[in-house]
């Protein structure tokens, strides 16, 4: 296997974990969380913290680390080429958004039990799940902008 085929298959499995982790999450905690009243939030809490660090921020460094590897192996400009800046910037939105909301709330999230009647751990999952969603679109983009390469 050359250099360049395993950059890029690092690349689409770093999309894939990142990507996939963040949207399977949220469709699977919001099940879990419908159910609260019969299961230990808390836990899905907690497992939600520690996916996003083993697969969200694996499989972004992945991603993010052969892209910029396999752009400057053959030769494009990472600021020059449209589609590129585009990801990156995308990339850059969700990821901004991830430190300055999502952590904080999964940080809340797991220090209250996660009862119904918990209105500071009602709250902060509200906001994780509001703003997880809406920093997923600029994700999705970025996959696009990959595959679509718009001028």
């Amino acid at each position: 296997m050359t250099l360049d085929a395993l950059l890029k298959t690092g690349h689409v499995l770093g999309a894939m974990l990142f990507v996939g982790n963040v949207i399977v999450t949220g469709i699977w905690s919001a099940v879990f969380w419908r159910a609260r009243h019969s299961h230990d939030f808390h836990r899905a809490a907690r497992a939600i913290v520690i996916t996003d660090w083993w697969f969200t921020v694996g499989g972004g460094a992945l991603l993010t680390t052969s892209g910029v590897t396999l752009a400057l192996r053959r030769g494009l400009p990472l600021w020059g080429t449209p589609w590129i800046r585009l990801g990156l910037v995308a990339l850059g939105v969700s990821t901004l958004l991830w430190l300055v909301v999502l952590v904080p709330a999964q940080r809340t999230m797991v220090r209250h039990r996660g009862d119904a009647d918990d209105a500071l751990f009602v709250r902060a999952y509200g906001r994780w799940n509001v703003w997880g969603w809406v920093a997923t679109v600029p994700l999705v983009y970025a996959v696009w902008c990959m595959v679509a390469k718009p001028m």
